[in-house]
């Protein structure tokens, strides 16, 4: 599993290509920890590429969740396959997460809550 992370109008955006399991979750908990370390206060997680997801992805992500809104910051997911999508159903923790389509969904979302709130 490959992990990227990029800075876009305030957000991290982590990108994951490849399954998330036992053996790969770490390199998850890790690029997501380096982020909160950045002092990184919106995360939006990009699970376009993700093909797999085991308990242990879903336990980094609702730690990761937890940590964020302890400093009043926020995470999303977008892109979600099926595959993974149905994890998050299974598990019961779907309703966590804010969930979009795609990137620009997330944006104009985020954009239209900043005017809402000057």
């Amino acid at each position: 599993m490959d992990v990227t992370v990029r800075e876009q109008d305030g957000t991290a955006i982590v990108s994951v290509d490849g399954r998330i399991d036992a053996e790969s979750a770490g390199r998850l908990d890790t690029a997501l920890s380096e982020v909160l370390a950045r002092g990184g206060r919106r995360v939006l997680v990009n699970l376009e590429k993700a093909v797999y997801m085991s308990s242990s992805g879903l336990r980094v992500l609702i730690g990761k969740l937890r940590d964020l809104r302890q400093t009043n910051g926020e995470m999303a997911l977008c892109s979600l396959s099926p595959e993974v999508q149905r994890v998050f159903l299974l598990a019961g923790v779907h309703e966590l997460f804010p969930v979009y389509v795609g990137l620009d969904e997330v944006f104009a979302e985020f954009e239209q809550k900043e005017k809402e709130s000057q």
